[in-house]
């Protein structure tokens, strides 16, 4: 084959893996409209596991969290979602935390610290690492609103106030 043709050859390939991989990389982002991924993780606290559908066989819409001790977005954030679920959790709402911390002393000092009442889980084994990217999570905080049916109402990065997920929810008839 001419040295031409095999370049031409060469970049095509090239191409078409790139575009296979952005959209791969693409596509296994969660998004609002989709179904929530179910899954099972312990719990931060070694007492047993989190199972998203058992959770919400109760029909409650489910505020969803990943994050890691060490982010400083994270630090900001987790207080303000436990104030928003000690306050609706009366009005009916489940959370969930998903810590993607290396190490499980970290997520549990992290939860004692600032004295998270909703239950968190723990991403560091294969199977969290299996949630992880069944939701495309690349970075941290990663916040869903998910409705009774299991599907994602809103979805924010980074930090989010009180303010609009306490509107969230009122979108989903919790006040």
């Amino acid at each position: 084959m001419p040295v031409g043709r095999l370049t031409v050859l060469s970049a095509l390939v090239i191409a078409l893996v790139a575009i296979f991989a952005v959209a791969t990389f693409v596509l296994a982002d969660v998004t609002v409209g989709d179904t929530a991924p179910d899954f099972e993780l312990g719990k931060v606290d070694g007492n047993g596991t989190i199972k998203l559908s058992d959770l919400m066989k109760n029909g409650k819409p489910t505020l969803l969290v990943f994050w890691v001790s060490w982010c400083p977005h994270c630090q900001r954030e987790m207080p303000v979602l436990d104030k928003v679920y000690r306050d609706l959790k009366a009005n009916s709402i489940n959370a969930i935390g998903v810590s993607v911390d290396d190490d499980l002393e970290d997520a549990r000092e992290f939860v004692t610290e600032y004295e998270i009442s909703f239950p968190n889980a723990y991403a560091g084994t294969d199977a969290g690492e299996r949630v992880l990217d069944n939701f495309g999570i690349r970075g941290v905080p990663n916040t869903y609103i998910i409705d009774k049916d299991g599907m994602v109402r809103a979805h924010y990065v980074g930090d989010v106030s009180e303010k609009v997920i306490k509107e969230q929810f009122e979108k989903l008839g919790v006040k």
